[in-house]
């Protein structure tokens, strides 16, 4: 378990890394940031104040409009860990290449397998969970299944550009929705909703940028990812605590399914197809 003076380097460390990383998502999604949060970013002066790390009862991260919640009942998982055999018996284990990282088939299980073969310290797990929690902070609407999948798929894009880390174990399956809509409507406009908090206003804007049949796509792709992801899921997630919870985590996951949604992006091509016919 981390002592005080432990934690208080965590922390400064974290902060140090926000900082980087909220230079870093202006300097490449700025221009779909929204001005008024451009501008409580441009005028942050400790970013120690920025992020939290105290126990809510949860192992899992977010982000409010002012801070970046870091889970500390976690050290008590990552403690749990270190007293199995074989925790760190693989340190260089790694969870992609630089080909893997934006689309890949890693999940919950493969990460928590990471956690255990590297022999994983409590700061590294916060440090694979905080860019994608910065890019929530700065702006990235988590909202629902596809806008968090949405986020997830920002901030793998931007680790890779500039070498930061994270898991890449995020929302998989809802990174890989996401990244079929981003072929259909370009990755401006996927990098613009990213950045629109309110659903009529993201309705308004696709009907304007691309038309009424690609908003109602998103719309009904949106609403039965929720149905899915809530049902299976999210209203369980206050039982994802302690290292069964990590185990139920992981069942409730697996028992997401998205081929409804698949099947609504292929009629949307097929019909998109039959037009430029």
């Amino acid at each position: 378990m981390l002592n005080k003076e432990q934690l208080d380097k965590v922390h400064e460390t974290l902060a140090k890394r926000v900082e980087r990383y909220v230079e870093a998502i202006k300097e490449t999604y700025g221009e779909y940031i929204p001005d008024q949060k451009l501008e409580q970013l441009e005028n942050i002066e400790d970013y120690k104040s920025v992020v939290r790390i105290f126990d809510f009862g949860s192992i899992n991260g977010y982000a409010t409009n002012d801070s970046i919640m870091i889970p500390l009942c976690a050290d008590k998982v990552m403690s749990t860990l270190k007293m199995i055999p074989g925790f760190g018996m693989y340190k260089n284990h790694k969870l992609y290449t630089d080909d893997t990282l934006i689309i890949n088939n890693n999940t919950f299980v493969n990460y928590v397998m990471h956690l255990f073969v590297t022999g994983q310290t409590v700061e590294g797990y916060y440090e694979d969970l905080l860019l994608h929690e910065t890019m929530h902070f700065c702006g990235g609407d988590g909202a629902s299944a596809l806008k968090e999948g949405l986020n997830e798929l920002l901030t793998r894009k931007i680790a890779k550009k500039y070498g930061f880390r994270t898991s890449a174990c995020g929302y998989p399956k809802e990174v890989k929705v996401v990244y079929e809509l981003e072929k259909i409507f370009s990755e401006e406009v996927m990098n613009q909703i990213a950045f629109i908090n309110d659903p009529r206003m993201v309705d308004i804007y696709l009907r304007e940028k691309l038309g009424d049949k690609a908003a109602k796509l998103y719309h009904d792709i949106e609403y039965e990812m929720e149905k899915e992801f809530n049902k299976k899921y999210y209203r369980k997630m206050d039982s994802f605590n302690g290292l069964t919870g990590v185990l139920k985590k992981i069942i409730c996951y697996k028992r997401i399914d998205y081929k409804k949604i698949y099947k609504m992006i292929d009629e949307y091509k097929k019909e998109e197809k039959k037009l430029v016919k």
